[in-house]
């Protein structure tokens, strides 16, 4: 597993999955992320579209939505904003994957990986492989191995 080379990048982005699989202990990535995250060694980055979905997965159990919170407030993942000059190429990335379907949150999350100019993300869904960024090139999902299993 290259889990530990892969750990070491500076910027990656994190989707909805990862998270909710870190707070929720009955989630079949739970462990398997938690121990990825031991070894991680970069700085997570993600929109307020997906700590939304997140909080809202989450919804069952306000203790865990506060932790979240909290893992936030403590600089765990820094949310970049996504404003309404966005709009136009989210709608663009809604309309070109509505097969798929791409949702808002996943749209936000392209539209930062072209801002940020980066291809890594932490994601449990299978879409970002269909998913590419403006310069098209597809997406490098840093927990390809945990899914393998």
């Amino acid at each position: 597993m290259r889990k530990l080379e892969e750990s070491i990048i500076a910027e990656v982005i994190i989707d909805t999955g990862p998270i909710v699989a870190f707070f929720d202990e009955s989630d079949r990535y739970c462990i398997p992320f938690r121990n990825f995250l031991k070894g991680f060694r970069g700085r997570l980055f993600t929109t307020l579209a997906v700590v939304t979905e997140a909080s809202y997965l989450l919804d069952e159990c306000k203790p865990v939505q506060l932790d979240l919170m909290e893992w936030i407030k403590d600089g765990a993942i820094e949310i970049r904003d996504i404003g309404n000059s966005d709009f136009s190429l989210i709608h663009k990335y809604m309309t070109k994957y509505q097969d798929t379907p791409m949702d808002f949150a996943d749209a936000s999350l392209v539209i930062l990986a072209n801002k940020m100019k980066t291809d890594r993300i932490l994601t449990l869904d299978s879409d970002f492989e269909v998913y590419r960024t403006a310069s098209g090139k597809k997406f490098n999902n840093l927990l390809k191995e945990i899914l393998k299993h």
